[in-house]
């Protein structure tokens, strides 16, 4: 399956370079959603993309709200 990196979706988006956003919301999602599963602390996040849709999703609200 195709991964994505928090840093690649925080470059195709025009946001920070490094995905701190993205990853604050991987950790916090406020979308209603629920929590992003898969991860272990401490490595590297690889977005389906089902998930990346996702976070595309709120934050192509975020930005027009």
């Amino acid at each position: 399956m195709e991964t994505i990196t928090p840093v690649e979706l925080s470059r195709e988006l025009g946001m920070d370079r490094k995905g701190k956003q993205i990853r604050g919301f991987l950790r916090n999602p406020t979308d209603g959603g629920g929590p992003f599963e898969g991860h272990e602390i401490g490595t590297e996040w690889h977005l389906t993309p089902e998930q990346a849709d996702r976070i595309r999703k709120h934050f192509s609200q975020a930005s027009q709200g």
